[in-house]
């Protein structure tokens, strides 16, 4: 049993966008274009100095986030070894229980 025709997709298939053409577009890309190519890096620089602010301040935030907690990391690490070691060290009967 053959499925119905759907209407929509008969509807989208003739369906054609034209858009008008622009008389002065070519032009005024161009003119862009050229407005662009004679900014120079300070003006850059001066235009976009909040974002890179921002993006500076997120970069070594995170670095020094990560560093912290890996910091840590190790030193809970190091913590529990010289534990186990010094109780070894003291009690030579733990050394079955315990392992360094």
């Amino acid at each position: 049993m053959p499925a119905p025709p759907d209407p929509l997709s008969d509807t989208l298939h003739r369906w054609k966008v034209e858009p008008p053409a622009g008389p002065g577009f070519r032009a005024d890309v161009w003119r862009r274009i050229s407005e662009r190519a004679q900014e120079s890096w300070p003006v850059y620089l001066r235009s976009h100095a909040t974002a890179w602010m921002a993006a500076t301040v997120l970069t070594f935030g995170a670095a020094a986030y990560t560093g912290h907690a890996t910091a840590q990391a190790r030193i809970r690490s190091d913590r529990a070894t010289l534990v186990v070691s010094y109780l070894v060290d003291l009690d030579p009967r733990v050394q079955a229980d315990l392992k360094p």
